[in-house]
């Protein structure tokens, strides 16, 4: 009687598995045809593309011809892409101007809580407090440099006119690296500040261009081994204005901060007063 009874027992608990092991296969197989009728898994994948498509797509910075234009000018490594200097190149085209801030690599980023969640929807690891030169280990294509464009107009709380994305050998034919001395009165080794200045070998260069087609030359020549938003025939707008500036009225200096051994930390009043200055604000 016993016995009958576990057989009983054995032979309900047998067909109870085979029966969930029966439903829970049908519900499987049910689940992969609706997906695969309908093509959900792929319209998903289709539509998450598409979003971050679209959010590349409104963060790409416009190209402007200003009369006051600030052209933001990446130096970067002809192999991986990092970020190896950056320079803001303001000209003042009513005063015949040119101006060049060394922006340090290392300068320290506090991102605005608007731009941070917006870099946060490209690359979620992304910190609110980086260094310029971390822009290019968090996001590895172009795009990086108009995030670049993006912080820098955080930074300075100006809106940048272009930008050009230069390989380092092209940029050690026209700047090299100036280093200053100590301000006078001050032991403070933080008051020494490299800066960018033309190199004496281009300096040269251009003492050798008199005429537009000659400017326009170089500038064809140089536009075909850099990348810039600013397309070439708009950029020779600007040529007339670049013959009327004599070298006398091209000034080079440091964005002004505080300089450290791992760090730059940008002043952004004395900053802005250094851009307004350039501005004619």
């Amino acid at each position: 009687m016993k016995k009958s009874a576990g057989r009983i027992f054995f032979k309900g608990f047998l067909l109870s598995l085979i029966f969930f092991a029966l439903f829970l296969g049908i519900g499987i197989l049910s689940y992969q045809i609706v997906m695969d009728f309908f093509n959900i898994e792929n319209e998903a994948v289709e539509v998450a593309e598409i979003i971050t498509s679209d959010k590349k797509q409104s963060i790409i910075t416009e190209a402007r011809l200003d009369d006051v234009s600030k052209h933001l000018i990446f130096c970067v490594d002809e192999d991986d892409g990092s970020i190896k200097k950056l320079l803001l190149e303001i000209f003042n085209c009513h005063s015949n101007k040119m101006y060049y801030f060394t922006i340090p690599i290392k300068t320290r980023f506090t991102l605005s809580s608007s731009l941070h969640k917006e870099l946060v929807l490209v690359k979620p690891s992304i910190p609110q407090f980086l260094k310029l030169s971390a822009i290019t280990t968090y996001i590895q294509d172009d795009t990086a440099y108009e995030y670049s464009v993006l912080m820098i107009e955080d930074l300075l709380d100006i809106s940048i006119s272009y930008y050009s994305v230069v390989p380092q050998s092209i940029y050690d034919s026209v700047f090299t690296t100036e280093k200053i001395g100590l301000i006078k009165d001050s032991n403070d080794i933080s008051d020494k500040y490299p800066r960018e200045i033309f190199s004496q070998d281009f300096i040269e260069f251009l003492g050798t261009i008199k005429t537009e087609s000659e400017l326009r030359k170089y500038i064809e020549e140089i536009y075909g081994k850099i990348k810039s938003n600013l397309k070439f025939e708009d950029k020779l707008n600007y040529m007339e204005s670049y013959l009327n500036t004599a070298g006398e009225n091209i000034y080079f200096e440091v964005i002004a901060g505080k300089d450290s051994n791992s760090e730059y930390t940008v002043d952004k009043e004395a900053a802005k007063k250094q851009v307004e200055a350039c501005l004619g604000e």
